[in-house]
């Protein structure tokens, strides 16, 4: 994780939330790469973060530990934005970069007062708390309703870049609350269809259409 100065973009990606830079105190920019944690669930939420660019995956893990019951993917908005309207600032979620991301870190201790005081910032993160229920509705509709096969084939499309799935297996089958045999199963058959391609760096999208109809998105 690397910490930087605010660029031009950076401050125009603020405005775009109603907020003034220089009205901000210890704003900096983070740049973290792909598998890198951002934020783990029950730590201390110190900062608000705005995503600039790239993919975070955010999960809510089952309080045994081993299952992801919520995983889903932002690419643009706000992270921290729950915990900044709650007296408890303990992570809800966990984040972790799935691809080069970089984003906007603001002190919530320094600027709650800031924050909360600004009209347009605020229904920013009301819209941005709306779209995230969403979400994650559409993640237990999912689990519900759709097939293994569908949700992870829709899976590995939300997860895929640049056309290469390189997921840990077993994360996936947490992910997707499958076991790690059904998992292997369903790809292997995939490979078999001409779908999927295993090489050294993960598995290789070979027909991204067919993967399309068998997913759930």
């Amino acid at each position: 994780m690397k910490k930087e100065e605010l660029l031009t973009e950076d401050r125009r990606e603020l405005l775009k939330y109603g907020l003034e830079p220089d009205e901000l105190s210890g704003i900096h920019v983070l740049s973290l790469e792909p598998k890198e944690p951002l934020l783990g669930q029950g730590e201390t939420m110190e900062c608000l973060y705005i995503l600039c660019r790239g993919t975070a995956r955010v999960c809510t893990n089952a309080r045994n530990g081993k299952n992801l019951i919520i995983c889903y993917y932002v690419s643009h908005g706000i992270l921290g934005d729950a915990e900044l309207m709650r007296s408890d600032r303990s992570a809800s979620t966990t984040a972790i970069a799935d691809s080069p991301l970089r984003m906007i870190a603001i002190p919530i201790a320094q600027n709650e007062a800031y924050l909360k005081g600004n009209l347009a910032f605020m229904t920013s993160v009301a819209e941005n708390l709306a779209e995230k229920l969403l979400n994650s509705s559409s993640v237990h509709a999912a689990s519900a309703l759709y097939t293994s096969e569908e949700r992870l084939c829709a899976y590995i499309l939300m997860s895929q870049h640049n056309g290469l799935f390189t997921d840990v297996l077993n994360d996936v089958a947490q992910s997707v609350a499958m076991s790690y045999r059904h998992v292997f199963r369903i790809i292997g058959a995939l490979c078999a269809d001409g779908i999927l391609e295993k090489t050294e760096s993960g598995y290789k999208i070979l027909d991204l259409g067919r993967l399309h109809e068998k997913s759930a998105v």
